[in-house]
């Protein structure tokens, strides 16, 4: 039997454009050729919709206080509440409403930063956006028995930046601060009709 090494290689070529294609999109990456693929929620989403503080109201939404804008630049409002989640539970968010997704992205993501997770800033010397420090803050801890101890902790365990919104998201830091504020931004997304 002979091999045609022309034709060998043409088989070659094809199937490892077809592997590439396959590897490419099974990696999640956001464009292919001009196409936008489908990655799931990221912390960082540009989306088409332009959100606003009425929108929190469509989706039930409970305003406790909206924050002077003072040290947060760019911001055309920031507000403090709480929504309830599909599941029952009412949930703590700060929500900050920029112009545009690249104002919120460029100007906010060290305030998003420095007010949520881990080591989120809960001092208000420290702090370089000091209104709702307070709010940011939480008792954790039970302080009672088996040497636990009460103390000062970040109430909002991540943040995500959603179009012109980044919300700082109530719960533990990690993915389920993430599931809640992907949660939010859904809600957001079928209220606007999107």
């Amino acid at each position: 039997m002979r091999i045609d090494f022309r034709e060998f290689s043409i088989y070659t070529a094809i199937a490892g454009l077809v592997a590439a294609v396959g590897l490419l999109s099974a990696c999640g990456t956001t464009e292919s050729g001009g196409e936008a693929a489908d990655v799931g929620f990221q912390q960082v989403m540009d989306v088409q919709t332009s959100f606003s503080p009425e929108d929190l109201d469509e989706i039930g939404f409970k305003k406790s206080r909206s924050y002077d804008l003072e040290g947060l630049p760019g911001a055309t409002a920031a507000i403090f509440g709480f929504w309830r989640i599909p599941s029952g539970d009412p949930i703590d968010y700060e929500v900050r409403f920029y112009e545009n997704h690249s104002d919120a992205v460029e100007l906010g993501t060290d305030l998003a930063e420095e007010g949520s997770g881990a080591d989120a800033v809960l001092d208000d010397d420290d702090a370089t956006y000091k209104e709702g420090v307070k709010d940011r803050r939480m008792i954790v801890g039970s302080g009672v028995g088996g040497g636990a101890r009460s103390g000062i902790g970040p109430r909002y365990g991540g943040y995500v930046i959603y179009g012109n919104v980044i919300m700082l998201c109530g719960g533990a830091a990690g993915e389920q601060a993430l599931e809640r504020c992907e949660l939010l931004a859904n809600a957001l997304e079928e209220a606007s009709g999107q």
